[in-house]
């Protein structure tokens, strides 16, 4: 069997690696702002369920789109979802648990900057890394566990003082 086609060419990786990180800072500093602001509150849980019930209706959208006819739309729902009940509790619960994480995240962006909580978010990717090792068996290559390391040394770095990370840097360069 052939090894398939990599028909996405650099600059659409490119534009989507810059529109991703420009909805990722976009999305936190409005956010933050919204939580800060003297004006009425809304409701955090009614925000993450509105995002979710969005997100439904666009994996709904994209199925339809994709199985091409009513018939095989309905098909597909029913041998997907509801004719495997126990794949669908499977699933419901990362689903539950990322409410509950969206949720911490609106706690979170009420009550710390919005440089401190995206630096500290990251901390999510070291986390997933360690789950998959842990829960699911797999192994990570020495890149890949060097980057989580990278990515964890950096979050401690901004978290700590300026000078004393300035001072710690310096210390790792002048050992290499």
């Amino acid at each position: 069997m052939a090894a398939p086609r990599d028909n996405v060419t650099l600059l659409f990786k490119l534009y989507c690696l810059a529109v991703m990180t420009l909805m990722a800072a976009v999305y936190t500093i409005v956010l933050r702002y919204t939580r800060t602001s003297d004006k009425e509150l809304y409701f955090s849980t009614t925000a993450v369920c509105i995002t979710e019930v969005i997100k439904l209706l666009l994996s709904v959208g994209i199925l339809a789109k994709e199985t091409g006819s009513l018939g095989r739309f309905k098909a597909s729902l029913r041998e997907n979802v509801l004719g495997s009940p126990k794949e669908l509790l499977k699933l419901s619960v990362p689903s539950l648990v990322y409410a509950v994480q969206n949720n911490m995240a609106f706690l979170a962006l009420s009550n710390l900057d919005a440089a401190v909580y995206q630096v500290t978010y990251q901390l999510k990717i070291p986390c997933t890394a360690l789950c998959t090792v842990l829960m699911l068996n797999r192994t990570l290559s020495k890149l890949q566990w060097v980057s989580v390391f990278m990515l964890c040394a950096g979050v401690m770095l901004v978290q700590w003082k300026p000078a004393q990370a300035t001072k710690v840097v310096e210390y790792i360069l002048k050992k290499f």
